[in-house]
């Protein structure tokens, strides 16, 4: 039972940090051009959409892996009672 509810909280980590990686990176990006086009010649500018994407990846992580102690913890909560 153990291994079902490793898969099953890990499946629906995964799921949920691609679903959460399309939801955000379209406002991040434009988040980075906008700041990109207001301020053109910061040391930043270059490389803003790759910290917007490296963000967004990070953001989405996290709430996966929430998620999956979250689910793993439902599972297993009424077999560790028992």
């Amino acid at each position: 039972m153990k291994t079902k509810a490793i898969l099953e909280s890990t499946l629906v980590g995964v799921v949920l940090a691609i679903m959460c990686y399309f939801v955000l990176i379209s406002p991040a990006t434009a988040a980075a051009l906008a700041i990109r086009h207001k301020m053109p010649d910061a040391w930043f500018s270059g490389l803003i959409v790759w910290y917007a994407t490296f963000f967004v990846i990070g953001v989405s992580i996290v709430i996966a892996w929430i998620a999956c102690r979250m689910v793993y913890k439902h599972i297993m909560g009424p077999i560790a009672k028992s």
